[in-house]
């Protein structure tokens, strides 16, 4: 895995968030981001030179894929700004019964398949470390699907069990890591000699913010890097794809029927677990720019497991309540704030581009933010 860009210390991950088309969202904070690092390093820099391990859910893993193999923001800005819309359009009305999804997924997997080609997770064009998290649906657990060499499953079974990581298909995987319920089909992907196995969009595993999924690929000795820690050695930056507290009114709580009550307490739990990555996140770490998690416990700024935080954290999104877009001096009329928080509707994509880029000018001075600390 060449890279331009080679410093020992701090190793880098990158962690993107699911969220639909809102994923252009993560890509305005990227172009930000990409714009330090170009000042820092030179005018060729990617953030593929910058960061040792990328990885995403969901529209999450469609950026983090693009990112490690190095193309450019701008294509990836137009993925979502001229193409998305093409698969985001309804083909039918289902309402979760019928078999298939709302939308098109064949016009999905040829997009991906545009993109990357006939390419398999283990091909030497990846510049970085590569995770996708998907969930395996008849097993009922998350895959961290990743092309660490030294991490379990990569290399094919001694016994010829499994087919190793190696061998999958980045294509599918993507399709696999998207799969939202209803919305897109299910993917089946060959696993072994005569072994399939189905996946759904891994939002729906505890990692719709992988941040957490990608420190225990960095740390946990079963996958082989062990990188050091310290808020000296280990940075990990988090971006979402637009945050807000999920709300329905007490009558409809009540009286919703059985399938409208499934889908509003599945989304009730996406946020559950984002909430709960970010407290441990910024728990375990130091954060450059604490949020607050609840009001029980807010935002952890000098509470640490440790005395001496494990690693240096930064967690970028936009929020989409109007308190705090007020306070930013960004004035988003009730109707298209409730707009803007749909994951489905191709025509938010723009416009929520452009409120991401004016929250950035008010608010973050990134040049600080993503300064490497001095080291001791």
């Amino acid at each position: 895995m060449a890279r331009a860009v080679e410093t020992t210390l701090p190793r880098r991950i990158l962690a993107l968030s699911g969220g639909g088309v809102r994923g252009i969202v993560e890509v305005a904070f990227l172009e930000a981001a990409e714009t330090v690092y170009k000042r820092r390093f030179g005018p060729e820099t990617q953030l593929c030179d910058i960061f040792h391990l990328i990885g995403g859910t969901s529209t999450g893993a469609l950026i983090a894929t693009a990112l490690s193999l190095g193309l450019p923001l701008s294509r990836i800005k137009a993925f979502y700004l001229e193409q998305a819309s093409e698969f985001f359009e309804r083909r039918r009305w289902l309402g979760g019964i019928r078999p298939g999804g709302v939308f098109d997924s064949d016009a999905l997997e040829r997009e991906f398949r545009g993109t990357v080609g006939d390419i398999l997770l283990g091909d030497p064009a990846f510049r970085t470390y590569l995770a996708i998290v998907t969930k395996r649906l008849d097993t009922g657990s998350p895959w961290i699907v990743n092309n660490i060499p030294t991490a379990p499953y990569f290399e094919d079974a001694p016994d010829g069990s499994y087919l190793g990581n190696r061998h999958y298909p980045v294509a599918q995987l993507l399709r696999a890591a998207t799969a939202a319920p209803t919305f897109f089909e299910q993917q089946s992907l060959q696993i072994g000699p005569g072994q399939r196995a189905t996946f759904v969009d891994g939002g729906l595993s505890p990692h719709n913010d992988p941040s957490l999924a990608l420190l225990k690929l960095a740390r946990l000795s079963a996958f082989g890097l062990n990188w050091p820690v310290g808020e000296e050695q280990l940075f990990v930056l988090s971006v979402g794809a637009g945050r807000f507290r999920q709300r329905i009114k007490p009558a409809l709580a009540e009286k919703a029927w059985p399938l409208q009550l499934a889908y509003l307490a599945m989304r009730g739990m996406v946020g559950d677990a984002e909430e709960h990555t970010l407290a441990m996140m910024q728990w375990l770490g130091k954060s450059r720019r604490p949020i607050c998690v609840n009001s029980e416990i807010g935002s952890l700024a000098d509470d640490h497991l440790t005395p001496d935080p494990i690693f240096s954290f930064l967690r970028l999104d936009l929020p989409l309540e109007e308190a705090e877009l007020k306070s930013a001096g960004l004035d988003v009329p009730a109707g298209d704030l409730r707009r803007f928080r749909r994951f489905d509707d191709p025509g938010i994509i723009r416009p929520i581009y452009d409120l991401t880029r004016a929250y950035i000018d008010a608010k973050l001075d990134l040049d600080t933010l993503l300064m490497d600390p001095p080291t001791r």
